[in-house]
């Protein structure tokens, strides 16, 4: 592709709304095109602009006099040419404030949702998504982020002038949407159970699992959330954590929250250097690493970040502890940037990404006895001295501790190495395997549970077929002849499924058994957004249609185990997100966004439905436990 070819896409490449072979082949013009990445970069600042348009609602008195002026009146046949009562509408000149044909004024939305807010989990691979699900040519969207910035300007004149003034003085004009909530955080907690968390308006929402308390609010209306937030880790013998931690946008702290909604805290530690925080920083190398950072232990003793205060350039590794309130920066022997942090299955080691004078390595920190570990000083090689480590995570076997990470750059995935931390191992990397693959995506519980790579070849630049690989360098062709792409594991480590020929955000759903190599189609015209999700154990994959939700079983015979595709659920509407329940492998909490908007609990076996709101959410769902 040249250029012009590159410009007219760029704008549906960062929608994601690209067929699978256009999206490469402009990730590829990408990677070489100053001029076409630049662009890409100023509609990300345009959608941020967007993004921090305040919420205003309107003074009662603004509505009062604009529905009661003569202007208004006239203009609606309420007062006739000469400013007297028409009485053949109306027997009085003043329009009531109870009045229901009324005009309403509303708050309108700030925007686009922030982006990058959020990412996928370490160890996989997902596309950047945004909250356009259309093409728009670049000319244009370039003129949506110059009437962005004109909005931003004409607001600073008036009202987003006070909108900043009320933040000075503890107070943020929002418009909180909803059935239940109230105007504020109730000054009582949740009571105790089982609930759902979910992301909206950049405030955190706590919804039941059934009857009791409605949808509350969980954070203050001062904070705006960034969608990287996570749940601590639940204790042995409960189902869900009872702690949240979240970043704040607007002042560029780490939270922490109860599950009840009780005890925010702000972590003692500023991410950027003082008066730095912008929409913008949030969208620099630092600003992204700083979302991406957040990681419980297993235990939820200690939460890890990386922060920035002195401005540097080089964000740091810090840890903090909830229990003593009190945050440090981890001491390393090299000076760089700090990105991708995770905590390995035993809760002591933290491996993570660190970028030093043009080069990237993996270093591996012990919390116990505060040692570092050069796991490799540079993952370039000769032969692809651009690339990076593209993700990182650990083996599940806490007995002998395993780092594994993918290398390459967004596209092109050249190498899956390991290598054992143990103290009795020598630090030698081992190459998994080398070559040219489309995506590389890791699982803990792939393989049953032993972790596990599935990886997509690469042919002539488009998706190939999808191969399995453990960590012991084993591997297995699962497809023949397919074009694969979002390969993920199921929680058991048993099933897989993947979409065939996606285009469009649209494709053929398969799932194929690991063991067996049955491999079934489960819908002809599956969407890859939201992304099927598999319930706890195992046993249903749900999964979107565009129009329809619907459910796929396994099902356990004599001989082998076998998907069975089941009938729709009742409910209609493109769904923008799905999870399932904790405790219950029949209860999906489904948001739907047109059709029959609102936030639903289904009962997947009855096929009933139970409405909590009439809004949705687009972000994930997780859950808590109140005790």
């Amino acid at each position: 592709m040249n250029c012009e070819q590159v410009k007219e896409l760029l704008s549906a490449y960062l929608d994601d709304t690209l067929a699978q072979e256009e999206r490469l082949q402009v990730a590829a013009h990408l990677q070489n095109c100053a001029e076409c990445s630049a662009i890409l970069a100023d509609f990300r600042r345009f959608d941020a602009l967007l993004t921090q348009l305040p919420r205003i609602r309107p003074d009662e008195s603004l509505r009062e006099k604009l529905f009661s002026s003569p202007e208004y009146q006239k203009l609606t046949g309420t007062v006739d040419t000469i400013g007297k009562v028409a009485t053949r509408t109306v027997p009085s000149t003043r329009v009531r404030p109870d009045n229901p044909y009324r005009p309403q004024l509303i708050a309108l939305p700030g925007g686009r949702q922030p982006h990058p807010l959020s990412a996928p989990p370490a160890g996989t691979y997902a596309p950047v998504q945004s909250g356009f699900q259309f093409r728009r040519p670049w000319i244009q969207r370039s003129m949506l982020g110059a009437i962005a910035a004109a909005i931003v300007l004409t607001m600073g004149v008036g009202s987003f002038i006070v909108w900043h003034l009320l933040q000075k003085q503890g107070a943020v004009a929002t418009d909180v949407r909803g059935i239940t909530p109230p105007a504020g955080l109730s000054s009582d907690p949740i009571p105790a159970g089982l609930r759902f968390v979910f992301l909206r308006d950049g405030a955190l929402w706590s919804a039941p699992t059934a009857g009791g308390t409605g949808i509350i609010r969980l954070t203050p209306e001062n904070v705006t959330v960034a969608g990287n937030w996570i749940v601590r880790a639940p204790y042995t013998g409960h189902p869900a954590g009872n702690l949240i931690a979240y970043i704040d946008l607007q002042q560029g702290y780490v939270h922490t929250i109860r599950s009840d909604g009780q005890s925010d805290t702000v972590v003692p530690q500023p991410l950027l250097k003082g008066g730095s925080v912008s929409s913008a920083i949030w969208n620099t190398e630092t600003g992204i690493a700083i979302l991406n950072s957040l990681s419980w232990s297993k235990n939820g003793s200690t939460l890890t970040f990386v922060a920035d205060p002195e401005g540097t350039g080089q964000p740091g590794l810090y840890l903090y502890s909830p229990g003593t309130g009190q945050a440090h920066q981890v001491q390393l022997p090299i000076k760089g940037a700090i990105s991708d942090p995770i905590w390995g299955p035993d809760g002591v080691r933290i491996a993570f990404k660190l970028s030093y004078n043009g080069k990237m390595g993996i270093l591996d920190y012990n919390t116990n006895n505060n040692g570092v570990l050069t796991i490799v000083p540079e993952v370039s090689t000769p032969d692809n001295p651009h690339d990076t480590v593209l993700s990182l995570d650990w083996s599940p076997d806490t007995t002998s501790p395993t780092i594994t990470w993918s290398t390459g750059v967004i596209g092109h995935v050249h190498g899956i190495w390991s290598q054992h931390v143990g103290v009795d191992t020598a630090p030698t990397a081992f190459q998994l395997a080398s070559g040219d693959y489309v995506e590389a995506t890791y699982s803990r519980s792939g393989n049953g549970g032993a972790g596990s790579w599935l990886l997509v070849t690469s042919q002539s630049g488009l998706p190939g077929d999808v191969i399995s690989l453990d960590l012991t360098a084993t591997s297995k062709k699962l497809t023949n002849g397919k074009q694969v792409s979002f390969a993920q594991w199921s929680p058991d480590g048993t099933n897989i499924n993947y979409f065939d020929r996606l285009s469009s955000g649209s494709g053929i759903l398969h799932v194929i058994s690991s063991t067996t190599g049955n491999d079934t189609v489960i819908a002809n015209d599956a969407a890859s957004l939201p992304a099927p999700t598999w319930s706890g154990d195992g046993q249903s994959l749900a999964y979107s249609t565009g129009s329809h939700v619907l459910v796929a079983s396994v099902q356990t015979g004599s001989l082998a185990s076998k998907i069975v595709p089941l009938q729709p659920l009742k409910l209609q509407g493109a769904a923008t997100a799905l999870s399932w329940s904790v405790t219950s492998p029949h209860q999906l909490v489904l948001a739907i966004d047109n059709g029959q908007p609102g936030i639903y609990l289904v009962d997947t076996q009855r096929n009933t439905s139970l409405q909590l709101d009439k809004s949705t959410t687009n972000g994930p769902i997780q859950w808590t436990q109140i005790p």
